[in-house]
């Protein structure tokens, strides 16, 4: 009897024992893990997503796919140096496949590095011309370097192939917005967000557009829809810090500059927006290094891409509040040989020439800039400063009266206009444009010169 109960017993544990083994052997497949990695992604559940295709690879890391849908989600959660990672493995493994190169190009993009991003852009076209994601990544690099006439052909492809994709429309709505084609990138990013409500990425590039033609308000609604729909997204913050800064709300453009860079502080924009707020700051105090703290946000988004053009443009900047004008025109040239069709370096390469009274080389960059963007109100503005200098009022009449035209707030062109008035005598004009300057402004600087200017008339 004692044999019949352990038999039996050794009977059980045996039976069990197989029963785990095999459903070991069937549920913890690798593509088990694979599937469900893909059931989290399209569930965006990015980091559910990531710890399945990791098991997957795992149990079997001779599957390219595995890598790339790893790379997809690392995509989503701004692990780019990870998600690049993946895709140079899965093309180790399988060379031809075409959404290795796309996720890989994404990431590039994102981290700013444009001219890879456009190599792996161009291979994934040149695999299958007919995905239009390779057209649109190799658009959005062309954007990054500055080349906003390239970008334009490759987002019309892209739209050909697929009518109905949002970020297409989102991209080309990126190079109308850089060319001063606000209406056109307008058209775009209603139209990205008409096909795709749930893009968040849609009402960031709407709110870049709005802040580019002052309407901040716009900017700010945008913004916040996109981080409702994305709290991640730390463009989305970024572009709120723009137009916060733009309103003179400084501290809150700040904490929406913190805010990204916690998110993603691999994000050169966040540490470029955050050093316009502390140079706009600083003439308002030196309790605090604003200065010191602005340039080392300029450096440190040098350093994470060396080839911003923005970055460097906005270091120059800070230059110029120091006064240090060969360093300003220095940076403001590097901005121009990274991205010559970007129209704002030749302003603030202009403003340098200006306070150095070299005024034809001044109106040479605002002939540039104006060219390339002529709803640049900056550019008139600096252009109109520099024929005053050199005694040619009509020209410079007519520059600043445009300038104003596109910006009917902009107190430095009331208080330029002011001076040409002065130098042509119209001094009650002067005093008028004197009053709308100070009611426009608060920068102590401004108000002191324009006091004193008023007290000349």
């Amino acid at each position: 009897m004692k044999n019949i109960i352990i038999r039996a017993v050794l009977l059980v544990f045996l039976t069990c024992l197989i029963s785990t083994s095999a459903s070991c052997f069937i549920f913890d497949r690798p593509i088990d893990h694979y599937k469900k990695g893909n059931e989290y992604y399209s569930q965006k559940q990015w980091e559910r997503a990531i710890e399945e295709y990791s098991r997957a690879i795992s149990l079997d890391a001779r599957q390219a796919f595995f890598f790339i849908n790893r790379a997809l989600s690392y995509n989503q959660i701004g692990e780019y140096e990870k998600a690049i990672a993946d895709c140079t493995r899965a093309i180790a493994m399988k060379p031809n496949i075409t959404l290795a190169y796309t996720t890989r190009a994404s990431a590039y993009n994102e981290k700013g590095l444009y001219e890879l991003a456009e190599r792996d852009s161009s291979r994934a076209v040149e695999l299958n011309p007919k995905f239009a994601l390779g057209y649109l990544n190799r658009a959005w690099a062309s954007n990054g370097m500055g080349r906003y006439r390239d970008a334009i052909p490759d987002c019309d492809t892209a739209i050909k192939l697929e009518p109905n994709n949002a970020t297409a429309y989102m991209n080309r709505a990126w190079s109308y917005n850089e060319m001063g084609k606000y209406e056109q990138a307008m058209a775009d990013c209603d139209k990205t967000i008409s096909l795709d409500p749930t893009l968040p990425l849609g009402y960031v590039n709407r709110a870049w557009v709005y802040n580019q033609i002052g309407g901040y308000e716009s900017a700010i609604e945008d913004c916040n829809k996109a981080i409702e729909l994305d709290p991640r997204i730390a463009s989305g913050y970024v572009n709120r810090a723009w137009a916060q800064n733009s309103r003179g709300n400084y501290d809150l453009s700040i904490a929406d500059c913190n805010e990204a860079i916690k998110l993603n502080p691999e994000l050169p924009a966040a540490y470029i927006q955050r050093a316009s707020s502390y140079f706009e700051k600083y003439p308002y105090s030196h309790e605090m290094p604003y200065w010191d703290m602005g340039m080392a946000d300029c450096n440190k988004a040098i350093e994470l891409n060396p080839k911003s053009s923005l970055a460097y443009n906005m270091r120059a900047n800070g230059y110029l509040l120091k006064k240090e004008y060969r360093l300003a025109i220095a940076d403001a040239t590097r901005a121009i040989d990274l991205q010559p069709e970007f129209a704002v370096p030749y302003v603030t390469r202009a403003r340098a020439y200006n306070d150095l009274r070299e005024y034809d080389l001044a109106i040479d960059d605002c002939d540039s800039a104006t060219a390339l963007n002529p709803k640049l109100p900056e550019a008139w503005a600096n252009r109109a400063w520099a024929y005053n200098g050199k005694g040619d009022y009509k020209h410079a009449l007519d520059d600043i009266n445009e300038a104003i035209r596109l910006k009917y707030d902009f107190a430095w062109a009331y208080y330029t206009r002011a001076l040409i008035n002065k130098n042509m005598k119209l001094n009650d004009n002067a005093k008028s444009d004197l009053e709308l300057c100070l009611e426009y402004t608060t920068d102590p600087k401004l108000i002191e010169a324009a006091r004193f200017l008023a007290g000349t008339l």
